[in-house]
């Protein structure tokens, strides 16, 4: 998965687990509340590792073109 797909799948969940969250704020029943707060944070946990690991793999490929750029930099030299 690329970063802005990962990006994109974050963004989707986050989405999702508002809606839940207004949903939430309308529900009476303790056992469907429960279940809806369940989900709600697991998509709102879902959305986090997608965005963090989206980052971590912008600046792998940050340092990857960086140690790329020195090797060429000492083959010129």
């Amino acid at each position: 998965m690329t970063q802005d797909e990962m990006r994109q799948k974050a963004s989707e969940a986050r989405r999702e687990a508002k809606a839940l969250q207004q949903k939430l704020q309308t529900v009476t029943d303790p056992e469907e509340r429960k279940v809806l707060a369940r989900q709600m944070n697991e998509l709102f946990t879902q959305a986090a590792s997608l965005k963090e690991e989206a980052k971590h793999l912008y600046y792998q490929a940050q340092s990857i073109e960086r140690d790329f750029r020195c090797m060429e930099t000492n083959l010129e030299n």
